[in-house]
């Protein structure tokens, strides 16, 4: 068995992409050009009618019936000719409210079948004036138009044909900077952890991390020409890996520490988009009657990030309080209380999916043949029952001083302790506010009362449990106190998915090669000659320069 591996990374100003502004005509009713301005969008693949595109091997999913839920980049309404060409070519224009200067564009167009544009013009503005002005001819999905360009503040892109007849423009992702690109040459040491909770009683975060090794001398932090000057947090790095010549896309990344390691090593830890999540935050607020599509694209264009939704999960109506938060715990809170869980496994895609079905799952066997020696069982603790804490959220009749104090001239944010609403305030003006804080804006230094209701929060408990315990067992209980989206219309479906959750008490660790795996599909392990279990896979620690060798941990029913 041949094993092999490669790394994309992103050479790119970051702060451009966030302060993109993206208008293009040629699009899908479905599309929002804006996706551009959002990390982690990866379409899905899917299939079209477009000629000599849907392959019949099964590993293209039908078109989705919510096409708006999920973040796609760009898809041209038009079509290319039977040479490539566009009648009409698509022109894409990408303002920014502030001067940037890059290496180049990078974009990403299609991967599923290597479909790209071939031939296109960008031109760089201030404001009217060209800057500069290039033609380029991409010959992959991803592909870097090299060109410095200092104080832009607009790009025009015009795309003038494709690599292939009857074809969509279809780009999702377009990076300010270049893409260097390593081998299994120069990979030294590589590890992918992924992991899913399916509870989503917290969010896993996926990491890559790995050496690298170049001939040059271009990770020596004292070199003025070397890399690592343009590294910066929230670069992307895709990862793809190759077992028997067949490639597979492991995932993206973003960096988020790297140490030289002298002139020629370099040691870089990355995390996926929830990890990025997990360090930016949610201003939240109480919602009544909001359903879950819409509160899921207040947080995620709040966060910057790309994501899918179930069409089974969108119309499901929540009420409830969000306190300020990362906007991985925002994100989980309403994963939790729909009865979904998030993974972002083998693509970078941030999919909210709804909770497995797993007997209707078709399921990889993994069979004594394939495990290596050294299995591990254990019995995890028997959990007899389930409390989940419901929330009803009423706004008081009673005035109360949220604050009293001096505030300087300038907007000035007050934060609450607890949700509030109906607010007034002297010596000042209130020009934004939620229900967890408002900034006041005041025009001279001075003392400010600001007054408002408290929202109480009136709490019931509801239970599910074993009623006759098994002889020599205790009672065990875990306790959900903390989500806050959970209410009386949702509390008995959560009590339920949490107590059957605990009841798969089997869990098994056992190594193997991967092969197409990943965490949340259901897997038929061998566990003695004949006798197979169904499990689900919440685990894989996979050994990237080591044969892609894995250890797994797997759950299920005794």
């Amino acid at each position: 068995m041949s094993s092999s591996i490669s790394v994309a990374f992103g050479l790119v100003d970051v702060s451009a992409k966030e302060d993109t502004t993206a208008e293009i005509d040629d699009k899908q009713d479905f599309i929002n050009p804006q996706d551009l301005a959002l990390e982690g969008v990866f379409a899905p693949k899917v299939c079209t009618l477009e000629k000599d595109y849907w392959k019949l091997d099964g590993t293209f999913k039908t078109f989705p019936d919510n096409p708006e839920d999920i973040t796609w980049g760009v898809w041209s309404k038009s079509m290319t000719l039977e040479n490539g060409a566009f009648e009409v070519p698509p022109v894409l224009v990408l303002n920014y409210k502030e001067n940037h200067s890059s290496i180049g564009l990078t974009f990403e167009f299609n991967p599923y079948g290597n479909d790209y544009c071939n031939n296109l013009n960008i031109k760089w503005y201030k404001d009217t004036n060209i800057l500069s002005e290039q033609n380029f001819n991409p010959d992959n999905w991803r592909f870097s138009c090299i060109n410095k360009v200092e104080n832009y503040n607009k790009i025009i892109i015009t795309f003038n044909s494709m690599n292939r007849g009857y074809r969509y423009l279809k780009i999702q992702n377009i990076m300010h900077g270049v893409v260097k690109t390593f081998d299994s040459i120069d990979i030294k040491d590589a590890k992918l952890l992924e992991e899913i909770d399916l509870t989503s009683t917290q969010l896993s975060i996926n990491t890559f991390d790995f050496t690298v090794y170049s001939d040059s001398d271009d990770f020596n932090i004292f070199n003025p020409k070397g890399v690592y000057d343009l590294l910066q947090k929230k670069q992307q790095i895709s990862v793809d890996g190759s077992i028997n010549g067949n490639i597979k896309n492991l995932g993206t990344f973003y960096l988020d520490k790297w140490e030289s390691q002298g002139n020629r090593l370099m040691s870089i830890k990355t995390v996926d988009g929830i990890g990025v999540m997990d360090g930016t935050y949610f201003k939240g607020d109480i919602y009544f009657d909001i359903s879950a599509k819409d509160l899921i694209e207040i947080i995620m264009n709040d966060a910057g990030f790309g994501y899918s939704l179930d069409n089974s999960l969108k119309d499901i109506q929540l009420s409830g309080w969000i306190p300020k938060c990362t906007h991985r715990e925002a994100l989980q809170q309403v994963a939790f209380a729909i009865g979904g869980y998030v993974d972002t496994s083998r693509s970078g895609a941030i999919a909210i999916r709804q909770q497995p079905d797993i007997k209707n799952m078709n399921p990889v066997v993994i069979d004594m043949n394939r495990k290596f020696i050294g299995t591990k069982v254990k019995l995890k603790t028997y959990v007899t029952g389930v409390s989940v804490t419901e929330h009803n959220y009423i706004l008081s009749s009673d005035v109360k001083e949220l604050f009293n104090g001096e505030l300087d001239v300038g907007d000035n944010i007050i934060s609450f302790s607890s949700p509030s609403a109906d607010l007034t305030v002297t010596g000042g003006n209130i020009v934004e506010k939620s229900a967890n804080y408002c900034i006041i804006s005041v025009s001279e230094k001075g003392n400010v009362i600001l007054r408002g209701k408290n929202y109480d929060d009136n709490t019931k408990i509801i239970t599910k449990k074993i009623e006759n315990l098994p002889a020599g067992e205790k009672e065990n209980i875990i306790e959900v106190q903390s989500a806050t989206l959970v209410t009386s219309t949702n509390s008995f479906n959560v009590a339920e998915r949490f107590f059957n959750y605990y009841q798969n008490r089997i869990e098994q660790n056992i190594s193997f090669v991967v092969e197409n795996e990943t965490v949340g599909a259901r897997a038929s392990i061998e566990v003695e000659k004949g006798n197979f279990k169904d499990t689900v896979i919440e685990r894989l620690e996979t050994n990237l320069t080591g044969g892609f060798v894995t250890k797994a941990v797997v759950v299920g029913a005794q």
